[in-house]
């Protein structure tokens, strides 16, 4: 970071040329700082596009960030709320976004820190920010080598929940009409015994319908002939 840096208006943002692919599930990256420079003015999180480069990320709307100089997280505020410990020369600060719950998370040298922002709106970028000279830091995306954090327990939390979510969905017939478990996995075998008769895997339409206990009414040799 080059400037003066003698009051928030000297701040410069830098963001990702893309937005977090919203079917990823889960978004990290990490952000180690080589220097804090002369007072350590730094923000990382996340913005919207089309909004301003200088200033730090949380400050404005749309805008969430955790801070190194008073380890403050802003939501769209230029007043922040006590988050996380201080970060300074030689630490490294993630960020998470967990798209299934739009939440964003930050980890310290590879601890987690806890949830810090909730109801996060769509197409966030990864974004910087720093404020006096001397500022250094490196971002890494995952293509730089592995990350300081294990993310496998977060991604096992999200997988979990998603499958929760799906069992947990009211399961109905077109037209709005309650449907059980039952009559709903006996619609579900049915479709998958038509697909199979549909392209002629006879031996795999059978061996299915007996599995599943579907009625199986169709000729063998009728199947058998599509495959020709």
């Amino acid at each position: 970071m080059n400037g003066p840096g003698k009051s928030h208006k000297d701040a410069a943002s830098v963001r990702a040329t893309h937005p977090i692919p919203a079917a990823c599930g889960l978004y990290y990256f990490e952000v180690k700082v080589i220097s804090k420079g002369r007072d350590g003015y730094m923000g990382i999180g996340l913005s919207i596009q089309g909004l301003s480069m200088n200033r730090l990320p949380g400050w404005d709307k749309n805008s969430y960030g955790y801070h190194g100089d008073d380890g403050h997280s802003f939501c769209s505020s230029g007043n922040g709320l006590p988050y996380g410990p201080t970060f300074t020369t030689g630490d490294t600060v993630g960020c998470g976004v967990n798209l299934v719950d739009r939440t964003c998370f930050y980890t310290l040298n590879g601890v987690l820190l806890g949830t810090a922002f909730r109801d996060l709106p769509k197409d966030l970028y990864p974004t910087v920010g720093l404020q006096t000279p001397g500022e250094v830091v490196d971002a890494n995306f995952g293509a730089s080598g592995p990350f300081l954090y294990d993310l496998r327990p977060k991604l096992e939390e999200v997988r979990a929940s998603v499958h929760r979510t799906i069992i947990e969905h009211p399961l109905s017939l077109p037209g709005g009409e309650p449907c059980d478990q039952v009559k709903w996995t006996d619609i579900l075998n049915k479709m998958v015994t038509s697909y199979l008769v549909h392209y002629g895997y006879c031996s795999t339409a059978e061996a299915f319908a007996r599995a599943s206990t579907t009625d199986f009414t169709e000729e063998v040799a009728s199947i058998r002939n599509r495959q020709r």
